[in-house]
């Protein structure tokens, strides 16, 4: 058994999958709904994320190849999507519904209802977005072994199903908190998430331009400061 991709792969999930930046926008979502009903919305949630990833972890690169879609442009789409999500974060603009009244119904179809409106950005891009995507597509990437592929998937069910438990847990620190300073942490995370997505980008536009990282031009030559000889 490989236990240090195993080690690894815990590892980078834990820092793509971040709960601490993730339950301040689920208080600011779900805040409003009695605990039953927040209890099957992340239900729902959290299986979404345990699918999606499983099935990028599992089948990412033939995903991705029968669509045609090169790894370095899906990492430049989803930085610009994240990146957009992140600026809503800083403007409080993505951590408030715009209608809380769902209406009528038992808990089963409240849940579909605010499920249905906060799968973004809750689910994508933050649990299933181009970080954790990349993520168990890069860790996912040749195996063979069935064995490493299902520790592989028996690690993203646990820490998946850890913040499930938080969730669902979550309005014991909410009773104990002002709510101000959830808001406070949802903007100072948005400067981070905006952080990541700008890398994501720059990585992805990096691996395409290659030149442009290096500070090199075919136009001023090898050095950007030093103009080219040709040109003069």
């Amino acid at each position: 058994m490989n236990w240090n991709l195993y080690v690894n792969f815990l590892i980078a999930l834990l820092a793509i999958i971040n709960p601490v930046s993730v339950l301040p926008m689920w208080s600011e979502l779900t805040s409003d709904k009695s605990n039953k009903v927040r209890l099957r919305v992340a239900t729902m949630l959290i299986g979404f994320t345990i699918i999606s990833l499983t099935v990028f972890l599992v089948a990412g690169k033939y995903l991705l190849g029968f669509f045609g879609i090169d790894l370095i442009v899906f990492k430049v789409a989803g930085g610009v999507l994240l990146m957009t999500t992140g600026i809503k974060m800083i403007e409080g603009k993505n951590v408030k519904m715009p209608e809380k009244d769902d209406g009528e119904g038992t808990d089963l179809q409240l849940a579909k209802i605010r499920f249905r409106q906060i799968i973004v950005p809750m689910g994508i891009p933050f649990l299933v977005g181009p970080g954790s995507i990349t993520t168990v597509f890069l860790f996912g990437f040749g195996l063979t072994s069935f064995v490493d592929i299902g520790a592989l998937i028996a690690i993203l069910i646990v820490v998946l199903v850890a913040l499930f438990f938080l969730f669902t847990s979550f309005h014991w620190v909410e009773s104990k908190v002002d709510p101000i300073v959830f808001t406070a942490i949802t903007r100072l995370f948005g400067i981070i998430v905006t952080a990541i997505a700008f890398q994501f980008i720059l990585e992805g536009l990096g691996e395409i331009f290659p030149n442009w990282v290096n500070n090199t031009s075919p136009v001023i030559g090898e050095d950007s400061n030093t103009p080219n000889p040709e040109t003069n």
